[in-house]
Protein backbone atom coordinates (compact mmCIF):
# COMPACT_ATOMS: atom_id res chain seq x y z
CA UNK A 1 0.00 0.00 0.00
CA UNK A 2 1.27 3.42 -1.15
CA UNK A 3 0.57 6.71 0.41
CA UNK A 4 0.97 9.65 -1.19
CA UNK A 5 0.57 13.21 0.04
CA UNK A 6 0.43 16.26 -1.68
CA UNK A 7 0.59 19.45 -1.04
CA UNK A 8 2.81 19.29 2.12
CA UNK A 9 6.73 19.44 0.49
CA UNK A 10 8.59 20.26 3.39
CA UNK A 11 9.63 24.06 3.91
CA UNK A 12 13.20 24.71 2.22
CA UNK A 13 15.04 26.31 5.08
CA UNK A 14 18.36 26.59 3.01
CA UNK A 15 19.33 30.24 2.11
CA UNK A 16 18.66 29.42 -1.14
CA UNK A 17 15.46 27.95 -0.15
CA UNK A 18 14.20 31.29 1.78
CA UNK A 19 15.41 33.54 -1.29
CA UNK A 20 13.03 31.57 -3.45
CA UNK A 21 10.22 31.37 -1.17
CA UNK A 22 11.08 35.62 -0.48
CA UNK A 23 10.54 36.23 -4.15
CA UNK A 24 7.42 34.22 -5.10
CA UNK A 25 5.80 36.10 -1.83
CA UNK A 26 6.97 39.31 -3.16
CA UNK A 27 5.63 38.36 -7.19
CA UNK A 28 2.40 37.75 -5.86
CA UNK A 29 2.44 41.44 -3.60
CA UNK A 30 0.29 43.96 -4.82
CA UNK A 31 2.50 47.01 -6.70
CA UNK A 32 3.14 49.77 -4.17
CA UNK A 33 5.56 52.51 -4.26
CA UNK A 34 8.28 51.08 -1.97
CA UNK A 35 11.10 53.22 0.17
CA UNK A 36 14.73 53.18 -1.56
CA UNK A 37 16.83 55.49 0.39
CA UNK A 38 16.74 59.04 1.53
CA UNK A 39 12.90 58.91 1.18
CA UNK A 40 13.05 58.17 -3.05
CA UNK A 41 10.19 55.48 -3.65
CA UNK A 42 10.11 53.09 -6.48
CA UNK A 43 7.45 53.67 -9.17
CA UNK A 44 7.57 57.21 -8.86
CA UNK A 45 7.61 59.54 -12.10
CA UNK A 46 11.48 60.31 -13.16
CA UNK A 47 10.36 64.61 -12.43
CA UNK A 48 9.40 63.26 -9.27
CA UNK A 49 12.50 61.50 -8.36
CA UNK A 50 14.48 64.51 -10.10
CA UNK A 51 12.79 66.68 -7.83
CA UNK A 52 13.44 64.96 -4.73
CA UNK A 53 17.12 65.35 -5.67
CA UNK A 54 16.76 68.70 -6.20
CA UNK A 55 15.48 69.10 -2.63
CA UNK A 56 18.22 66.73 -0.90
CA UNK A 57 20.64 69.08 -2.86
CA UNK A 58 19.26 72.05 -1.19
CA UNK A 59 19.70 69.83 2.29
CA UNK A 60 23.36 69.44 1.30
CA UNK A 61 22.37 65.82 1.69
CA UNK A 62 23.54 64.75 -1.85
CA UNK A 63 25.64 65.65 -4.66
CA UNK A 64 26.01 65.24 -8.47
CA UNK A 65 28.11 62.61 -9.18
CA UNK A 66 30.05 60.54 -12.04
CA UNK A 67 29.20 63.14 -15.08
CA UNK A 68 25.90 64.24 -13.94
CA UNK A 69 24.40 60.73 -14.19
CA UNK A 70 25.02 59.44 -10.30
CA UNK A 71 23.96 60.85 -7.08
CA UNK A 72 26.50 60.75 -4.49
CA UNK A 73 25.57 60.79 -0.57
CA UNK A 74 28.11 61.17 1.86
CA UNK A 75 27.74 58.64 5.28
CA UNK A 76 29.73 60.25 7.81
CA UNK A 77 28.06 58.24 10.30
CA UNK A 78 25.75 55.36 9.10
CA UNK A 79 27.90 52.60 9.09
CA UNK A 80 30.85 51.43 10.76
CA UNK A 81 33.21 53.97 9.20
CA UNK A 82 32.81 57.36 6.85
CA UNK A 83 31.75 56.13 3.47
CA UNK A 84 30.10 57.57 0.32
CA UNK A 85 26.93 56.15 -1.03
CA UNK A 86 26.59 56.29 -5.04
CA UNK A 87 23.07 55.72 -6.75
CA UNK A 88 22.04 55.58 -9.98
CA UNK A 89 18.31 55.60 -10.59
CA UNK A 90 16.65 52.75 -14.08
CA UNK A 91 13.68 54.17 -15.43
CA UNK A 92 11.38 52.23 -17.69
CA UNK A 93 7.78 53.08 -19.34
CA UNK A 94 6.30 56.31 -20.99
CA UNK A 95 5.39 58.03 -18.71
CA UNK A 96 9.28 57.37 -17.02
CA UNK A 97 8.98 55.58 -14.02
CA UNK A 98 11.62 54.47 -11.13
CA UNK A 99 12.33 50.32 -11.56
CA UNK A 100 15.45 50.62 -9.70
CA UNK A 101 18.27 52.02 -8.03
CA UNK A 102 21.68 51.15 -8.51
CA UNK A 103 23.70 51.39 -5.91
CA UNK A 104 27.59 51.20 -4.91
CA UNK A 105 29.50 52.07 -1.55
CA UNK A 106 33.18 52.78 -0.22
CA UNK A 107 34.83 53.47 2.58
CA UNK A 108 36.21 56.82 2.59
CA UNK A 109 39.70 54.85 3.82
CA UNK A 110 39.77 52.46 1.57
CA UNK A 111 43.26 51.50 0.36
CA UNK A 112 45.36 48.36 -0.75
CA UNK A 113 46.51 48.22 2.57
CA UNK A 114 44.18 48.96 5.11
CA UNK A 115 42.26 45.51 5.02
CA UNK A 116 40.05 47.00 7.68
CA UNK A 117 38.18 49.13 5.01
CA UNK A 118 38.05 46.75 2.08
CA UNK A 119 34.75 45.02 0.47
CA UNK A 120 34.63 42.26 2.44
CA UNK A 121 34.36 44.10 5.98
CA UNK A 122 32.10 46.83 4.02
CA UNK A 123 29.59 43.99 2.69
CA UNK A 124 28.04 42.99 5.79
CA UNK A 125 28.01 46.12 7.19
CA UNK A 126 25.94 47.77 4.46
CA UNK A 127 24.10 44.78 4.72
CA UNK A 128 23.31 45.79 8.59
CA UNK A 129 22.03 48.99 7.23
CA UNK A 130 19.67 48.28 5.08
CA UNK A 131 18.57 45.76 7.48
CA UNK A 132 17.75 48.53 10.21
CA UNK A 133 16.58 51.68 7.56
CA UNK A 134 14.53 49.61 5.47
CA UNK A 135 13.40 46.90 7.68
CA UNK A 136 13.72 44.64 5.23
CA UNK A 137 15.06 40.69 6.58
CA UNK A 138 18.53 40.48 4.55
CA UNK A 139 19.28 36.68 3.39
CA UNK A 140 23.51 35.82 3.41
CA UNK A 141 23.61 33.71 -0.01
CA UNK A 142 26.28 31.95 -1.73
CA UNK A 143 26.04 33.00 -5.29
CA UNK A 144 27.83 31.00 -7.81
CA UNK A 145 29.84 33.86 -9.65
CA UNK A 146 29.35 36.62 -7.35
CA UNK A 147 29.97 34.58 -4.29
CA UNK A 148 28.57 35.88 -1.08
CA UNK A 149 25.35 37.91 -1.62
CA UNK A 150 22.58 39.65 0.72
CA UNK A 151 18.98 39.67 -0.71
CA UNK A 152 15.74 40.38 0.42
CA UNK A 153 12.34 41.37 -0.06
CA UNK A 154 9.91 43.18 0.82
CA UNK A 155 6.38 43.44 -0.81
CA UNK A 156 7.30 44.17 -4.15
CA UNK A 157 11.22 45.76 -3.18
CA UNK A 158 13.63 43.42 -3.88
CA UNK A 159 17.13 44.16 -2.18
CA UNK A 160 20.37 42.79 -3.25
CA UNK A 161 24.13 43.27 -2.46
CA UNK A 162 27.24 42.34 -3.79
CA UNK A 163 31.25 42.56 -3.80
CA UNK A 164 32.39 44.30 -6.75
CA UNK A 165 36.04 43.98 -6.12
CA UNK A 166 38.24 44.72 -2.96
CA UNK A 167 37.09 48.25 -2.59
CA UNK A 168 33.35 48.11 -3.37
CA UNK A 169 29.86 46.94 -2.08
CA UNK A 170 27.71 47.26 -5.06
CA UNK A 171 24.07 46.49 -5.11
CA UNK A 172 20.42 47.39 -6.39
CA UNK A 173 16.72 48.19 -4.83
CA UNK A 174 13.99 46.74 -7.49
CA UNK A 175 10.48 46.73 -7.99
CA UNK A 176 9.68 43.00 -8.82
CA UNK A 177 6.78 43.74 -10.70
CA UNK A 178 8.23 45.27 -13.39
CA UNK A 179 11.12 42.01 -13.75
CA UNK A 180 10.80 39.23 -16.31
CA UNK A 181 12.93 37.27 -14.24
CA UNK A 182 15.46 36.92 -11.12
CA UNK A 183 18.48 39.48 -10.82
CA UNK A 184 20.62 36.55 -8.86
CA UNK A 185 19.60 33.74 -11.65
CA UNK A 186 18.82 31.11 -8.28
CA UNK A 187 15.37 30.59 -9.34
CA UNK A 188 15.70 27.56 -11.15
Amino acid sequence: MALFVLGCQPEDTTPVGRYRTAIAEGLEAPAAPMETVLGIDLGIPAQEFFDRCTALNQQQLITMGGGGTVVDHVMPNDLNRPALMTFHPVFIGEPRTLQALELSFRYDDWSPWNRRASADTLLPDVAHYFTNTLGTELIDLQHPRRKRVFAGVDKNRLLTLWREDDSTVKGTITDLSTLTGDPLELLQ
